[in-house]
């Protein structure tokens, strides 16, 4: 089956970072790219949540024709090295997400950060309400608005903390990229207290079950201490020079666990790398 990729774009400098990037994914797998544009009532984007504003506008002008904005779309979708289409839906952002990821089933969901929101949170509630995704949480993978390396990602943090670990079905569906990737994946445990047994060796094993990131051995792991979660991954990514970062958030874990929405949140608003997001069973 050919891999689809829906980028959400609003012509943005960060939609345009992302699309660049996801466009170069694509076309390592032969795959194919679907631009997303949300349509919003000029007069309710002054009162719209920054929930709904982190996901980005429209940068055309409130009059802009909507012609005009699909003729831009469709004229964006020929300048891609892969196949692409463009499509519109009506605001809100999380019914026309659910709209689109049910009738087109998508392997990865693609954003640019263009607003330090925590949109994350609020997208997989959605979902998680929605009866034709129950299961199905489709990997986002956010790309910074500065990122502008032309390269595919090569080194990779994978933050995991040893406890048990299940994707979400639709998860595997980006096995094949992961694989024509070949990322040198490094599993990172962070622990907040020094003392105690470390679980890095729990972490490395929960990772290796996934089966996403090839054969991994002691020699793949990388154990920190005394360190908040946030600060440790990112201090993980520097010294690795990794190039992504990996993390899968379980729903309704307890605040300040490696997998909790606010931790994942606060990464996607400051790493300094693309973040893929793999949601996790409860």
């Amino acid at each position: 089956m050919q891999q689809t990729f829906v980028v959400m774009t609003d012509f943005s400098d960060a939609a345009q970072a992302a699309l660049s990037y996801t466009a170069r994914l694509a076309a390592l797998v032969e795959g194919r790219v679907i631009l997303l544009h949300i349509f919003e009532d000029p007069l309710a984007v002054a009162l719209e949540s920054p929930l709904v504003l982190a996901a980005g506008r429209l940068r055309f002008r409130p009059q802009t024709s909507r012609a005009a904005v699909l003729a831009a779309l469709a004229h964006e979708a020929q300048q891609l090295p892969v196949p692409a289409e463009a499509e519109t839906a009506e605001a809100p952002l999380g019914p026309a997400l659910h709209r689109l990821l049910a009738h087109r089933f998508p392997q990865l969901l693609v954003l640019g950060r263009a607003h330090a929101h925590a949109w994350f949170e609020h997208l997989l509630t959605l979902s998680h309400q929605a009866v034709v995704l129950k299961e199905a949480h489709v990997p986002v993978l956010l790309v910074p608005e500065n990122w502008h390396r032309p390269e595919l990602p090569r080194r990779a943090v994978v933050g995991a903390d040893g406890a048990p670990l299940t994707l979400q079905p639709a998860c595997l569906a980006v096995a094949p990229l992961l694989a024509r990737l070949r990322l040198a994946a490094t599993v990172v445990h962070v622990a907040a207290h020094a003392h105690g047994p470390s679980r890095a060796p729990e972490a490395l094993e929960a990772v290796r079950q996934t089966s996403l990131f090839g054969p991994l051995d002691d020699n793949h792991v990388y154990d920190l201490r005394e360190t908040a979660p946030v600060a440790g991954l990112l201090q993980a990514v520097q010294e690795l020079d990794a190039d992504l970062l990996v993390v899968m958030p379980r729903p309704h874990f307890f605040p300040g666990n490696l997998f909790h929405h606010d931790v994942t949140a606060e990464l996607l608003r400051t790493s300094p790398v693309p973040v893929l997001v793999l949601p996790a069973v409860a």
